[in-house]
């Protein structure tokens, strides 16, 4: 199937009506195996898959690491993007705080200046972003139970 696919010069179209990239090398190890499977039979074909944004954002940490340690030249803007445990302990800093997700967007908002629309968004931000967010998050529980005291 991948020889027809990139016989007729479609590859790049085929990731990208699946998984909205242009390469592979942009795909998440669960959506590489994904593809491996529909390639091989295995799997069910569609398009529009949900993206793997903590998977992808894994992949880009290494790499961004990897340079680092080589001392190879790095963009000015790349930025760490956010671990799945911050991811999760945001989202449960925000349950305790009976957040909905519009409050965490907001909250969100005021500490980043980003616009969030939903919760695959937040998927995607950087380390500092998340950091700030969880921080505000901690800050407020702390603040609370203090003044339950």
């Amino acid at each position: 199937m991948y020889q027809q696919i990139n016989a007729n010069y479609a590859w790049q179209d085929w990731l990208n009506l699946r998984f909205g990239v242009q390469s592979c090398s942009e795909l998440s190890i669960t959506e590489l195996d994904l593809t491996l499977d529909i390639l091989l039979g295995n799997a069910k074909d569609g398009l529009n898959f949900k993206p793997d944004f903590i998977g992808r954002n894994l992949i880009k940490n290494a790499n961004l690491d990897k340079a680092i340690r080589s001392n190879k030249p790095i963009k000015a803007d790349a930025k760490k993007k956010i671990t799945i445990r911050q991811f999760n302990k945001m989202l449960a800093l925000a349950k305790e705080l009976n957040f909905d997700d519009m409050a965490l967007f907001r909250f969100a908002l005021r500490q980043t200046r980003t616009i969030y629309i939903n919760t695959e968004a937040l998927k995607n931000i950087n380390q500092e972003d998340a950091t700030k967010i969880i921080t505000g998050l901690e800050k407020i529980i702390k603040f609370k139970r203090e003044k339950a005291r």
